[in-house]
Parts: structure tokens; sequence; C-alpha cells
């Protein structure tokens, strides 16, 4: 039944493409245009100089002040620490791709790094502020009160449990775990073949990205042309998909400021291509996608209530 469905998705695709390339191009021009003024400016610098933080070993002195007070309190490792900050600057799906290779060098343990995931991969907040609220909604005094609603109940439904958590067993296992864990990792000094493939690891990844990216932004501009299709339902379908095509759909299909207090939910959810993309940089870890999307699902409730009561 799954190869029978998968047979029928691929053919009905495959029509599509022969029937309407129009939509197809004007899909995929604005998901490379997206990927290439949007993404890779701001995530490949970033990522490059991850990558090199992490592999050579660099986190653990880079955080050693925040670090010991994050696992007096928190029960969270330096590397913990870092991923969840980096999570919260610098977008879908920075928090994830740092979480799996800290997994995969060592740096961090499987229950703390299964833990962050849900929490600390986030939209960003340049993209929240510039593009958003102020380029789309023109309301750039809600840039507050929105980066409370988005990153603050995430991070307190993140870390009030672990706090409490370590006031109760301040000795708990996992935080004995960790330090374990970075006591035992070596440190790699700077190369320039470690160089060249920290270079080569963000580009490969960051080219995967453009593909979903562009993957998507076709069937969001498929889903816009489905004639006899309401906008509403139509905008509701694309900010499910892809949050950026979502966003100014979602603003001409609702009145102001309910145009807002939906698009909450799915900023916190990420949409679909942002699932994507998080399942493609965790995939050769035993991180869990299923887990993670029930944890982004279950995050956009109280964004979204919150949002009805205080936006």
């Amino acid at each position: 039944m799954k190869q029978f469905f998968s047979s029928l998705f691929a053919a009905t695709a495959f029509t599509f493409a022969l029937f309407f390339p129009e939509i197809i191009l004007e899909g995929a021009k604005y998901g490379l245009n997206l990927w290439f003024h949007t993404l890779l400016p701001t995530l490949l610098p970033f990522m490059i100089l991850s990558n090199l933080f992490i592999q050579s070993r660099m986190i653990q002195p880079l955080m050693a002040l925040p670090g010991k007070y994050a696992r007096k309190y928190l029960g969270l490792s330096p590397s913990g620490l870092y991923a969840f900050i980096c999570g919260f600057f610098f977008g879908y799906p920075s928090g994830a791709k740092i979480l799996a290779d800290l997994l995969k060098t060592g740096q961090i343990g499987r229950k703390e790094a299964s833990w962050l995931l849900g929490f600390c991969n986030n939209v960003s907040p340049a993209f929240l502020m510039t593009y958003f609220l102020t380029e789309q909604f023109h309301h750039p005094e809600k840039i507050p009160k929105t980066l409370l609603l988005l990153y603050g109940i995430p991070a307190s439904l993140c870390l009030i449990p672990l706090f409490i958590r370590q006031m109760i067993h301040p000795s708990h296992p996992t935080s004995e775990k960790e330090k374990d864990t970075t006591k035992k990792a070596s440190n790699h000094t700077l190369t320039f073949a470690l160089f060249d493939a920290c270079i080569s690891d963000a580009i490969a990844v960051l080219l995967k990205l453009g593909g979903y990216i562009m993957l998507f932004a076709v069937l969001s501009n498929a889903i816009a042309n489905i004639p006899h299709l309401s906008s509403c339902t139509s905008a509701l379908l694309c900010a499910a998909l892809e949050i950026t095509n979502g966003i100014p759909a979602i603003k001409d299909a609702f009145p102001y400021p309910q145009s807002y207090q939906i698009l909450l939910p799915f900023l916190t959810f990420g949409g679909i291509c942002s699932l994507m993309q998080t399942g493609s940089v965790i995939k050769d870890t035993p991180l869990s996608w299923r887990n993670y999307f029930l944890c982004k699902l279950l995050l956009a409730i109280p964004v979204l209530s919150a949002g009805l009561i205080f936006a």
C-alpha cells in the first residue's frame, strides 16, 4: 500500500510538472532566490565557525564560565548550553545541526541532546524582526512582545523542568555523564585540513537545505494556483508547508491582528520544510525526528494561547 501511494504521488508530480511548467519555474525561482539571498549569507559563515568550534573542541573553554552556572543550576553541560543559545539566535536548523555534531563527536550525551532538540531549534530573531514584523506587517513595535512569546515560552518550558530537577537531585546522573564525556574529549588543533573539512560540511548541508526550500516553494506555489480553493485555506496550507511563503499569504487572507495571531504558532512549529531540514541534519544520529515533531507541535499550543490573550 505504501509503495502504491508513493508511485501515485510520483506520477501525479510528474504529470503536474509536465502540464504546468510555469508554476514549477516560478516556485523554483522564488525558492532559490530565498536560499541564495537569505539562507546562504546568514547561515554559511556561522556554520563554518560553529563547525570549527565543535571539531577543535573549543566549546568547553569558550563556555567555561556560563557553563559552570548552567551545570550547577540546570544540569546542562557547556556543550548543551552552546547548542541552546545558538538554536535561539541563528534559526532553523542550526540548533539541530549543532546537537548532531556534538553527539557525533562525543561532546554531549544522548539524553541531554534529545531533551534540547525540541527547544533549541527555532526561527531566527533577525527573520522575525526584519522580514516578519517590519517588511511584511509594518509593526516593528511588536518586536519585544513577539520575541517574548516565541522564545520566552519554549525557553521556560525547557529550562524550568531542568532547574526543578537539579534542585531536587543536584547530582543527577546525566550531569555526571556529561562531565565524564567532556573530560574524555581530546583537544584538536586548528589545521588547514580541519578548516577545509568544516567549509565542505557547511556547504554540503546548505546545498541540501536549498533543495528542500526550492521543493517546498514549488509546492506552495502549486497550492496557491489550485482553482476554486479559498484564499484562507490556501494561505493556511502554505504556512504549514513553508513559513516564509506562508507569512505574506496569511497576511493577505486574514485581517490584522488575526493574521498576526495565526502566524505565531506556525512560526513556532516552523513548517514541514523546517521539519524536513531538521530530519536531514539528524538522520545519522540517535536523535528522534518523531519526538522533535511532537515537541514542536505541542509548543505551538501555548504560543497560540498566549498570542490570543496578549497580542
